[in-house]
């Protein structure tokens, strides 16, 4: 089963709460299902609500909390995944039962969860969505077993990759409950234009990283072609660079930039894929996914900037 097989299904979905990738790869996704008969049930935080409103997605949007990781922004993200160990266990019970609660409410027929390990349900099939079928190989061994065991819980894996062009090289290898779907994006039907030395750079990612690279950006690019996309503006910036925090105001932007700086996650990677511009990519302080793209993509088109800010 791949999305442009489902129909007349209830389904109930989530995506991880964790900077913006999800939630824009996710736009798409749920255009698609929505056009294909499906009735959506969209379990998400407040800010993602009004992000998918935004993009006039129909349905039922079911609110909740969201896992909160708590980032010293040291640039040991290994370290900073281990503190948070305890608590991510106890959440995924929790989304778990949550889940179940919501299958039986709504008699959801289907589940679907974008990187989020607890949102399946014994009861229906639950899809897994992800680009990470494995974790990157300086993950070690013990995570990348418990990766495995975690998402081979669901009936099946949706890969967002293409299988003879992986954007994600080794992480998104195909396992026998695996399926490619295809690169995703909000992007993919919109007309682009080109705005002469014009330079949007996006800020995104957890906290304090994105307030690291937000003062990055201006700090190197801050001239008066610079356009900052941020979900904050987090100190005063000079008056001559325009802050925009509106998710559609900030399409127009990208749509019609020559160079975007950005995260290189892999959102960002697969947006290119259909925005076909220059790119400065930035990889956050010791993410070792974003470490794994940067490297894996040095021979592509694109800029990496390997001096990614710590402050």
């Amino acid at each position: 089963m791949i999305p442009a097989e489902v129909s007349q299904e209830r389904i109930l979905f989530g995506c991880l709460d964790w900077g913006s990738g999800h939630v824009a790869r996710s736009i798409a996704l749920l255009k698609q299902l929505s056009e294909q008969g499906n009735e959506l049930f969209v379990c998400c935080t407040e800010n993602q609500r009004v992000v998918f409103e935004s993009y006039g997605i129909s349905a039922t949007f079911l609110l909740i909390s969201g896992f909160q990781f708590r980032f010293k922004g040291d640039g040991n993200f290994t370290s900073e995944m281990r503190r948070n160990a305890f608590r991510f266990s106890r959440w995924i019970k929790k989304e778990q039962n949550q889940t179940e609660k919501f299958v039986t409410e709504y008699r959801i027929s289907l589940v679907l969860s974008d990187h989020c390990y607890g949102f399946r349900s014994h009861k229906v099939k639950s899809v897994f969505i992800t680009h990470q079928v494995a974790l990157p190989p300086k993950a070690g061994w013990i995570a990348q077993f418990i990766h495995r065991k975690w998402i081979n819980r669901f009936s099946g894996i949706w890969i967002m990759d293409e299988e003879g062009r992986r954007l994600a090289g080794k992480l998104s290898e195909s396992n026998a409950k695996s399926t490619y779907i295809g690169w995703y994006s909000r992007f993919q039907d919109q007309e682009l234009a080109v705005i002469p030395n014009k330079i949007v750079g996006i800020v995104s990612g957890p906290e304090p990283y994105s307030k690291q690279f937000f003062h990055w950006i201006i700090e190197k690019y801050g001239t008066e072609n610079l356009i900052l996309i941020s979900p904050k503006v987090y100190f005063e910036v000079p008056a001559h660079i325009q802050i925009i925090t509106d998710w559609r105001n900030a399409d127009v932007e990208i749509a019609s930039a020559e160079t975007i700086i950005s995260r290189n996650g892999y959102s960002t990677l697969m947006d290119l894929q259909f925005l076909k511009k220059k790119a400065i990519l930035v990889h956050t302080p010791g993410q070792l996914e974003q470490e794994y793209l940067a490297e894996l993509n040095k021979s592509s088109k694109v800029d990496l900037d390997t001096a990614a800010p710590m402050l």
